[in-house]
């Protein structure tokens, strides 16, 4: 879905753009074309991206809520649609940048387009007080864009018109989307203030003006009070003011010092652009396009945009957006210092509701404290050696180059370690007969086996050359049955220890027959 959206997304606008294309002369719809498609012909049409408030990379060029197109219709050199003569030559160049930190260095901006994505930021006082001591270096424009859901639903709005009819489905069930996210946006809409400069005053809806454009607030001038006498009513209600925001009226100077004809200053409200809309209450006027004048600041101006969605990549196909961009262009160019040889420089603000970074540099001669004395002369003359020294050392304490090997510990206990080490010890000393006979012996003896692959036959009795006595006396014929029975027994606890002893010394004695008689 979203891929059918980013097609046709490129379809709509060539569409719209060839009707504006017929509406206008050649000239000046090629300069309209080159603003609106500025950020499509770069990024192309792959992806529906709808992030709000970027003017620069992928977002600026390619959402539809972004300000992309706003900023390259801003830096255009000169109006194509004026004829060409001597007078283009002298227009001055307009340059862009962007804008992270609010510092000394960038006192020098002509121009600052803040584009909040939520409001306010956490230090929005700090900010408007450094806007303020900005603006009173006098030549400075402050181009300030309100808020809101940005163009997406007008654009989904536009699609499910003109797309085929086997898509439109599609696009006015993301429209109904839109719209019911807008709807619970819209109760919790609440009025933004900027200091004593305006009022975006929050419309009961969002109101859809012609040409792909929506205004979800309406400017008012500040309400602050224009004389001294009636901030004073209250008791210590002139202590809200400093002495700064109180001039004193020309004509009654010379006349008397009172403090009733002291005036408090007050910035000036001037509506630029008016729209004509019907509401349930009637016909009203909606001021999109504000001008805010103060004394204190000289010729600087302030110059409020009622609603992003009048500006947006999305609204900047349609002319009056156009229009609206080209007001802001000349009211900069008009305010800027005249030195012709050097170009006006306009930065980018873009913010949300985490603090602004504002660094300030205090007057005089900056000095080193802390950690920051080991980088001055002449303890960074010493740190450098005995940085050095430090490393010779770690070096030289520096027991192992390279990863140490894995020691292996084998353990004494395993079972295994005693069997090699009875084989080694018998291949050593050629007793493989000698374990043979002694597997034998004790398959014989103790099992009780008499045949197998480890059972050997019994080597022949030795011969006794010296012929036995005859014995005939048969009173001593039971007496050699107990012998025999203690010559065996003997026998097998002689084997039994000579088996303890095999281990050690497996070559010193030889198998013995079991049936032999002491």
């Amino acid at each position: 879905m979203i891929a059918l959206a980013s097609k046709d997304c490129c379809s709509a606008l060539r569409l719209t753009s060839s009707r504006t294309e017929s509406a206008v002369d050649s000239r000046k719809s090629l300069w309209v074309l080159a603003i609106a498609f500025a950020s499509m012909s770069i990024s192309g049409c792959g992806g529906f991206d709808t992030k709000y408030g970027a003017s620069v990379g992928a977002s600026g060029q390619r959402s539809v809520n972004g300000f992309g197109a706003f900023r390259t219709a801003l830096q255009q050199g000169q109006d194509a649609s004026r004829p060409d003569d001597a007078s283009q030559e002298t227009v001055r160049e307009i340059r862009t940048r962007d804008l992270t930190r609010l510092s000394t260095r960038e006192q020098q901006n002509d121009a600052i387009v803040w584009i909040p994505s939520d409001w306010p930021p956490l230090n929005l006082t700090a900010v408007e007080d450094w806007m303020k001591e900005w603006l009173k270096q006098g030549n400075r424009t402050l181009v300030y864009i309100v808020p809101d859901d940005g163009s997406t639903e007008a654009y989904f709005r536009e699609a499910a018109e003109i797309a085929p009819p086997e898509q439109r489905l599609v696009y006015r069930r993301k429209l109904a989307k839109q719209i019911n996210e807008r709807l619970l946006t819209e109760v919790d809409r609440d009025d933004i203030k900027v200091a004593d400069w305006f009022v975006a005053d929050a419309l009961p809806y969002r109101t859809h003006l012609p040409h792909r454009r929506g205004c979800d607030f309406t400017l008012k001038p500040s309400a602050k009070s224009v004389t001294k006498a009636g901030s004073a009513s209250g008791a210590g209600a002139s202590d809200q003011f400093s002495e700064e925001d109180w001039e004193e009226d020309d004509d009654v100077l010379h006349q008397s010092m009172s403090p009733v004809h002291q005036y408090l200053k007050k910035p000036t409200f001037q509506p630029l652009v008016q729209e004509s809309v019907s509401q349930a209450t009637g016909e009203t006027k909606l001021t999109t396009l504000g001008r805010i004048t103060d004394k204190r600041w000289g010729n600087s101006e302030i110059l409020v945009v009622a609603s992003g969605g009048l500006v947006t990549n999305f609204a900047m196909t349609a002319e009056p957006a156009q229009e609206m961009t080209k007001t802001i262009q000349l009211e900069i160019r008009s305010t800027s210092a005249s030195v012709d040889d050097e170009p006006i420089l306009i930065a980018f603000l873009a913010t949300d509701k985490f603090p602004v970074t504002i660094s300030t540099v205090k007057p005089g001669i900056p000095q080193s404290k802390g950690w920051e004395l080991m980088t001055e002369m002449p303890l960074s003359l010493i740190n450098m050696h005995v940085a050095f020294l430090g490393v010779v050392l770690c070096l030289m304490l520096l027991p192992v180059f390279g990863r140490p090997r894995s020691v292996r510990y084998n353990r004494v206990t395993h079972f295994g370690n005693h069997l090699s080490a009875m084989a080694t010890l018998m291949r050593r000393g050629g007793g493989v007969d000698y374990a043979h006979q002694r597997i034998s012996q004790y398959l014989k003896h103790v099992r009780g086996e008499t045949a197998g692959p480890w059972v050997l036959p019994d080597p022949p009795p030795p011969v006794d050359p010296a012929p036995l006595p005859k014995n005939t006396a048969t009173k001593d014929q039971p007496e050699q049955v107990p012998a025999v029975q203690t010559s065996v027994t003997s026998s097998a606890e002689s084997i039994h220890s000579e088996s303890k002893h095999s281990e050690l010394k497996p070559t010193e004695s030889k198998p013995s027959d079991p049936e032999k008689v002491e």
